[in-house]
This record gives structure tokens, C-alpha cells and sequence, in this order.
């Protein structure tokens, strides 16, 4: 698709109302989470038998992090997933912050994965052992005697940043319902308190899907993206908002399309029918999009502070 029509059609999107996923709370959900952040995805068999090789992972053989189900699954949540003090980020967030420092974007993949990539990136060769030990080996050889910490921020409301699709989104394949990831294009900062980098991952759904009809009548597809993932795994609302349409009919009109101008400025449902009129809706994975912060979001930052770390 060119580069017009792509952007076009992503005028044509409308946000739905937003529903974020909730923190995890029972003890089945707290481990799923970290399986997902260590392995990639959710493990099977029994929780004692998940929390044996997650410990094992983390810590090393024969290591727990305390005796009774719910402390264990209580600490791993906490070093693995989501830090308790700003002092003392999570090793999910310590890897986000060193990937970043290093390569100006944030990865995807399993914790164990990205550990590996970047030891291979700093020693030349991926390392064994226990990832706590190897994730502070990797900050002392990439920070020296500096380390990272989260400040509380105020991220304002209305902040519009770009974003491109992880997948293909089509009104002749997609359902509603169906999710639809991206992945953040640009740093948002606040001050110099890094809140999302490049990189981090936000999630929604199609909301509506309608086929092309007769005499012309084009298809629409409407999709809701509803959060984005900041560097300690906070989930921020987002929109397709007013300001967020403005800043992308701006770059369609500097594409120097003809008509796509004027079009950009009326009905959003005109600009769709003309370049997609009695077709599919099609959005390859790759497409960059405009969204916003849906309010102010008291969340974590990151910064850069002298000293060893706590």
C-alpha cells in the first residue's frame, strides 16, 4: 500500500471507549505474569512445580525466595515483574532501561532471551547462571559506578507520540474483538525523566468491522487503542484523540498527495471512501499511526544516577 493510502486509512480510525487490563491479583495471575516476562509465555503444570524453575531461573539451583506459596510468588512478582521502591527496579525494568542505554530502543521477547543478546552485545558472548547475577554483572559493565532509578512523574494528558502496527489489520480478516498491538516509535519524555522509550508496547482491539457494499461504498474498520506499557509496566490510557488526528492529517498532508488536504479536513468517513472506496480496509503491520494520553498519568520514569545502586 503507499504511503498515502496507509495514512489515509489510518485517518479513518475511531476510538471506542477504553478498558484496561487490570493488575494481576490472584496468585494464578501474579505467576502467569512472571512466566510470561521470563520464558515469553505461560507455563504448564503445577504452581509449586512453575515457582521451582522460575526460582531456579532467577536465583539459581535450589534457591527460593521464601517458604509458603504466596511469598514466593509475592517476590518473584516483585523482582522479576514490577520493583517496590523506585530504588530497587524490577529486573524486567533494569533490562528495558540497559536495552535503551544501549541500542536506543526497547526489545521484545523473553527476559532470558534479551539477558542473552546483550551479554552477547557487551562480552561478545552470552553467559549461564542465575539472571539476577548476570543482570547486575550487565549494569556494572554498561553503567560503571552509575545506576538506574524511577522518579514519579506527572505524564500530561493529551501527549502525542507515534506508533506503528505489529500486525496486519484488515476489515476482511479481522473480527471485532480481535487485539491489535503496536509498538512506540519515538521516546516520550518528561523533563529528562524517560517515561516511554522507543519501543515499549501498547495494546486495543477492533471495535468495528464493516465490508465493502455495493455502488462503491468502501469498508471502515474502527479500532481502540486502549494502553501503553511504560518502562516499569504501568499502563497508561491512550486515545486516537483530537490532537493525535491533527498531527497525522499534518504528515498525510505533507506526503503532497493531491486532495488529501482538503479531504483530511472534512468528514473522516470522505477521507477513508476516497482511497479505499468499495475496498477493504488495509493495514499492513509496519503502519505509523498518532495516539495520545488519554489524562494525566501520575507514573514511573527512569533516570541515570551516580552511586552503586541500593
Amino acid at each position: 500500500m503507499k504511503k498515502t493510502a496507509v495514512l489515509a486509512a489510518g485517518i479513518a480510525l475511531i476510538l471506542s471507549g477504553t478498558a484496561l487490563a487490570a493488575e494481576p491479583v490472584t496468585l494464578s495471575d501474579r505467576i502467569d505474569r512472571v512466566d510470561e516476562v521470563i520464558y515469553g509465555s505461560v507455563q504448564t503444570g503445577s504452581l509449586i512445580g512453575r515457582l521451582d524453575n522460575a526460582d531456579n531461573v532467577i536465583y539459581g539451583n535450589g534457591n527460593t525466595t521464601a517458604s509458603g506459596l504466596d511469598d514466593r510468588i509475592a517476590n518473584l512478582y516483585t523482582d522479576v515483574v514490577k520493583g517496590s521502591t523506585d530504588t530497587a527496579p524490577s529486573m524486567s525494568t533494569r533490562i528495558n532501561a540497559m536495552e535503551y542505554y544501549l541500542t536506543d530502543e526497547i526489545k521484545k521477547g523473553s527476559l532470558e532471551k534479551r539477558v542473552g543478546e546483550l551479554e552477547t552485545k557487551v562480552y561478545g558472548q552470552e553467559r549461564k547462571g542465575a539472571l539476577d547475577q548476570r543482570i547486575a554483572d550487565l549494569e556494572k559493565a554498561v553503567y560503571g559506578d552509575q545506576h538506574v532509578e524511577m522518579r514519579d512523574v506527572d505524564l500530561p494528558a493529551n501527549t502525542v507520540f507515534k506508533i506503528s502496527l505489529n500486525d496486519d489489520v484488515n476489515s476482511k480478516v479481522n473480527k471485532v474483538g480481535d487485539p491489535v498491538t503496536f509498538t512506540v516509535q519515538e521516546d516520550v519524555k518528561v523533563g529528562d525523566v524517560l517515561v516511554l522509550p522507543r519501543g515499549s508496547q501498547g495494546s486495543g482491539q477492533v471495535t468495528k468491522v464493516t465490508r465493502p457494499k455495493s455502488f462503491g461504498r468502501s469498508g471502515s474498520l474502527d479500532i481502540s487503542f486502549d494502553q501503553v506499557f511504560s518502562i516499569d509496566d504501568e499502563e497508561i490510557p491512550t486515545v486516537l484523540g483530537p490532537e493525535a488526528k491533527d498531527k497525522l492529517k499534518m504528515e498525510a498532508a505533507a506526503v503532497g498527495a493531491s486532495a488529501i488536504g482538503a479531504l483530511a479536513l472534512g468528514p473522516i468517513g470522505l477521507v477513508g471512501g476516497f482511497f479505499v472506496k468499495g475496498k477493504d480496509v488495509d493495514l499492513p503491520a509496519g503502519t505509523e499511526l498518532y495516539i495520545q494520553t488519554q489524562e494525566t498519568v501520575t507514573t514511573k520514569g527512569l533516570v541515570l544516577t551516580n552511586g552503586a545502586p541500593s
